[in-house]
């Protein structure tokens, strides 16, 4: 599969949960990064701590949309943007953001992740 490819199959796997799928992309040293002012962010190194990442969001979201506006490869790694929507288990309230993620491959896998989100509705529907 090209970057562009795996990274829509992974899109796919998160918004049926199958977790495994995505974390079978990743290289043994993926580095995954979150932004650190949500509940499910920071800085995760390999498979392992990536899967942790995934429980950590579901436990703290209940994802209610993902949509894709497009995605833009260009050799080694692909950009991605869209919105996230979710609403948070404790409080009950919904938000949307908009993000950017930008995927590096290397041996077709996923060396690298970073999202950058519009984090403030998330936040704000963390709050009591």
């Amino acid at each position: 599969m090209t970057p562009l490819e795996t990274v829509e199959a992974m899109y796919a796997a998160f918004q049926r949960g199958d977790i495994p799928f995505i974390l079978d992309q990743l290289a043994p040293e993926v580095f995954w990064r979150q932004p650190a002012s949500v509940p499910w962010g920071g800085d995760s190194n390999g498979p392992a701590q990536v899967g942790a990442f995934f429980s950590t969001l579901n436990q703290v979201v209940e994802t209610t949309g993902f949509d894709v506006e497009d995605n833009i490869e260009a050799q080694n790694q692909v950009i991605s943007y869209g919105y996230y929507a979710a609403r948070n288990r404790a409080t009950g309230k919904s938000s949307r953001a908009r993000f950017v993620f930008r995927w590096q491959f290397q041996n077709g896998k996923v060396v690298r992740y970073e999202a950058v989100l519009d984090s403030a509705p998330i936040v704000a529907a963390n709050q009591p």
